[in-house]
């Protein structure tokens, strides 16, 4: 019996950066045989979470930036 590659998540990352188009989304081949294989519930389960994700890395930003000014002695405020 041959040994199954396994579907980690690095392998998973570098198939979907293989089939991007320059700009940046999904080849449509790609994305039909990938994302159809999901359940509508499915697709809005990986939504939210790629959602979180994004809120997430935003907030990294904003307070990378906050720390920054704070280091050159400004006093920041929301």
């Amino acid at each position: 019996m041959a040994k199954r590659d396994s579907l980690t998540p690095g392998v998973l990352v570098a198939k979907f950066r293989e089939n991007q188009n320059n700009n940046k989304t999904l080849k449509s081949l790609f994305a039909g045989q990938f994302l159809g294989k999901f359940t509508s519930e499915e697709l809005e389960g990986i939504q939210k979470s790629i959602s979180k994700e994004m809120d997430k890395r935003q907030q990294q930003i904003v307070d990378e930036k906050i720390e920054y000014l704070q280091s050159l002695g400004y006093k920041v405020s929301k």
